[in-house]
Order: structure tokens, then C-alpha cells, then sequence
């Protein structure tokens, strides 16, 4: 009998035991400790090492694996210490650590959900896979079966805007596999989201406020006018944009069925009307597109493809 167990150590910590391929057992380290989106403290020197509440959970499990994941960070060694500390509070025979693929972790997390035989993955997010030390992923697209995981398409953009002030609307395009990869610095998906969310007052991990009250521009309402503008502009922007990232989808594959998946796949609104827009389409909406999902993902992918 296989045993694995995914650990995502990036905001929203998450914890995924598969039994045999199937899950079996998933949490959230924030629904036990009451710090909302926690994320593991990075001890790099591991003097004040934190207390997992979850594995109370598995003090009794042997697992054959456990499989961790994260959001490159960007700095070597960083996970290095919560690995070892998690190591110390779990039983395992053996343990990998999944870096630099986190957009393939949300379409496998997406996908094991799905009951899909095959599909087109889609992924967006505020960039949590890196590439050279300023860019981060933010858009993917794989084609997605039981035996295999493909990529098509990845866009990374600057994370640090005053490094390319000069450009305007810089852009290069690459193919690296059979890939298509596009390096710029355009905000998009849900990088996009957390600027504009700053810029109207928002704090950190509060995009849903934004995309909320988006619906009520032109209502009859006492909420702040420049606010409301800011947040219908941006839901139409990005809603525009996953309409074309869909469209691209396409020209890589004829399967009709569609996954969305990673943060910004939480905006229910525009999930709608993407459905509403492509009505020949069969979408899945990953139930767990945050960074917790990425959990089962890693676990699922580990499993299944390596």
C-alpha cells in the first residue's frame, strides 16, 4: 500500500495524504493555528523551530514519501530548514523536494479533481515559479492525461518594474522544448490583481474584496467611486486577457475539456463568464487553485509522473 504525503511550505500551508493514488486526507495548517494564509517561518539558523498542529494528524502514519512543494522563493536554502524541521515531526521512509514546477503542481492538483481522461490546463497566478532572478511566471498552459503532463506555454514577467522603467511594453519570445515562453514586463493575470489591490487600499491576500465589489460600479451604492473604478477595470482587463489565454489554448490541441486553476482562478465572476463565453467549452474549476492545492498536486504529479 502507498503512503504519500504533499506538503506545500508557501502561504495557505497545506497537507495531502493519497492512500494508493487516492486522496485520502487534506488540510490547511491555518485552520488549526488561526493565523489566516499562514506561512511557515523561514528560520535559517532553525533555533525556534515551529510545532506543526496538523501532524497530529499522522503521528501514527509510516509514509513511504513525502513529497514537499513551495513557490520559489528565489534564494537557495531558504526551504531547507522547514523541511528539516517538518522532517522531525513526521514518520517517512523517504522524502523529495519538488522545486521550481509550481504552476505544473496547481494543473495536476486541478486535474486529480477533475475525473478528466485528458484536458488543457490552465493556469494563472501572481507568480509563483521563477525564471532568472527578477521574472515570475504568471500565466501557464499543458495539455493534461493520465500518463503524461505537457507544457505548451508560459508567460514570466518582471516582479521588480523599476528595472525595465525604460521599456514600454517590453516583450521577447523564446521556444524552449517545443515551448512557447514569453519574457516581459507587462502586469498580468493575478500579479495584476495584487498591484491594483494595493493601489485601492487592499491589504495582502485581499483580491476577493476587490473582485467583490467590482460588481457594484454604476449601482447605487455608498462605496468609493475611485475604488469601485479600480476594481471594474481590472476585472474586466484580466477577464479580456483569460479570454485570450483560452483562445491560445486552443491553437495547441483540440480536447475541449478545460482547467483552471492557481490564485486568480478564485474570481468566481469572471470563472462565470469565461463559461458563459466559450459555451462549446467543458470547464473544471480547480476547487483548491491557491497555493494549498498545491499540495495534492505535488503529491498527485510525484506519483503519477515520476
Amino acid at each position: 500500500m502507498s503512503k504519500i504525503l504533499g506538503i506545500n511550505t508557501s502561504h495557505n500551508c497545506s497537507f495531502a495524504y493519497f492512500e494508493d493514488g487516492i486522496l485520502k486526507e487534506y488540510y490547511e495548517e491555518d485552520r488549526f493555528n488561526k493565523i489566516k494564509n499562514f506561512t511557515p517561518p523561514i528560520d535559517l539558523f532553525n533555533t525556534d523551530p515551529y510545532k506543526y498542529k496538523v501532524l497530529k494528524k499522522f503521528k501514527n502514519y509510516i509514509f513511504d514519501t513525502v513529497v514537499f512543494v513551495s513557490y520559489d522563493r528565489g534564494t537557495a536554502g531558504l526551504e531547507k530548514p522547514i523541511i528539516d524541521n517538518i522532517l522531525k515531526q513526521v514518520n517517512c521512509k523517504n522524502h523529495i523536494f519538488l522545486n521550481g514546477e509550481h504552476h505544473i503542481h496547481h494543473a495536476s492538483c486541478g486535474f486529480y479533481f477533475s475525473k478528466f481522461k485528458e484536458a488543457l490546463a490552465i493556469v494563472t497566478d501572481g507568480g509563483g515559479e521563477r525564471y532568472y532572478n527578477d521574472f515570475q511566471t504568471m500565466e501557464s498552459i499543458f495539455s493534461v492525461n493520465k500518463n503524461k503532463i505537457k507544457p505548451h506555454y508560459k508567460h514570466a514577467s518582471i516582479i521588480r518594474l523599476d528595472y525595465f522603467n525604460n521599456f514600454v511594453d517590453a516583450e521577447k519570445n523564446f521556444k524552449i522544448k517545443e515551448m512557447d515562453l514569453i519574457i516581459s514586463n507587462k502586469n498580468i493575470g493575478g500579479y495584476k490583481f495584487s498591484l491594483e489591490r494595493e493601489k485601492a487600499g487592499f491589504k495582502p491576500y485581499e483580491e476577493g474584496q476587490l473582485m467583490g465589489i467590482a460588481a457594484y460600479k454604476n449601482k447605487n451604492t455608498n462605496l468609493n467611486k475611485d475604488i469601485l473604478d479600480i476594481a471594474h477595470k481590472v476585472q474586466e482587463e484580466t477577464l479580456q486577457d483569460r479570454i485570450e489565454l483560452i483562445e491560445k489554448a486552443m491553437t495547441y490541441s483540440n480536447c475541449k475539456n478545460i482547467i483552471l486553476s492557481g490564485g486568480y482562478h478564485l474570481n468566481c465572476s469572471n470563472n462565470f463568464k469565461l463559461v458563459k463565453h466559450f459555451p462549446k467549452l467543458n470547464f473544471f474549476i480547480d476547487p483548491i487553485p491557491y497555493d494549498g492545492g498545491t499540495a495534492v498536486g505535488g503529491a498527485y504529479f510525484y506519483e503519477n509522473y515520476l
